[in-house]
């Protein structure tokens, strides 16, 4: 799977949106829901939880959920032009950080990181 961070940061808000609501179903459900395939499902909660986000699965309510507040805001600014801002939760996670390891702090600025 070729790596596009916009496709990537899209898709992490969806997720963070189905787990805040207890509303993600099975991971198949899930990656249908997210047009992608289920491998990729993994692959981002993956990643998510290596991030230090709490997701945890519930069985009988057949949903990925927060184990506590989680809080996702960071946005990608290109120039002096916000280009992309993605929300949720309550708690403030370090994937802003992780980010701009990988790309490069002027290519990603977060309010209140």
């Amino acid at each position: 799977m070729k790596i596009n961070i916009f496709n990537d940061l899209f898709l992490l808000q969806r997720i963070d949106y189905f787990i805040r609501t207890r509303n993600t179903g099975t991971p198949v459900q899930l990656a249908s829901r997210l047009n992608i395939c289920e491998r990729d499902v993994y692959r981002l909660l993956s990643d998510l939880r290596d991030q230090g986000f709490p997701i945890a699965y519930d069985k009988q309510a057949a949903s990925y959920y927060y184990l506590e507040p989680v809080k996702i805001q960071f946005s990608i600014m290109v120039g002096s032009e916000k280009l992309l801002t993605i929300q949720g939760g309550e708690k403030r996670s370090s994937a802003l950080e992780q980010l701009t390891k990988t790309y490069g702090e002027s290519n990603f600025r977060g309010n209140g990181f």
